[in-house]
């Protein structure tokens, strides 16, 4: 393989995961909801497990409470594409 088919081949994995992060960003704030993704923000997407940083512990709770109807509508938005099994919340930068 010829280092122009490595690169192109670096380039286009690249755009894809950015792809697919925005896809995240953007089906996390339709499920979550105006008012809680200006408290959180998806922090990455690996082997199922989607991880998702709040700004406070009373975010954190409530998220937590609501985690099973949180992946759900998750899922039911991906439309056959990977799906979470596992959704994790920590207190960090929004």
């Amino acid at each position: 393989m010829e280092l122009k088919d490595i690169v192109k081949k670096v380039i286009t994995d690249l755009e894809k995961r950015e792809k697919e992060e925005l896809d995240v960003c953007k089906i996390w704030e339709k499920v979550a909801g105006k008012k809680a993704s200006k408290h959180t923000k998806p922090a990455f997407l690996k082997s199922k497990r989607l991880v998702v940083n709040v700004s406070d512990s009373s975010w954190l709770y409530k998220l937590t409470m609501e985690k099973d109807k949180l992946i759900q509508g998750f899922n039911k938005d991906l439309k056959g594409r990977k799906k979470i099994k596992e959704l994790q919340f920590r207190i960090g930068e929004v």
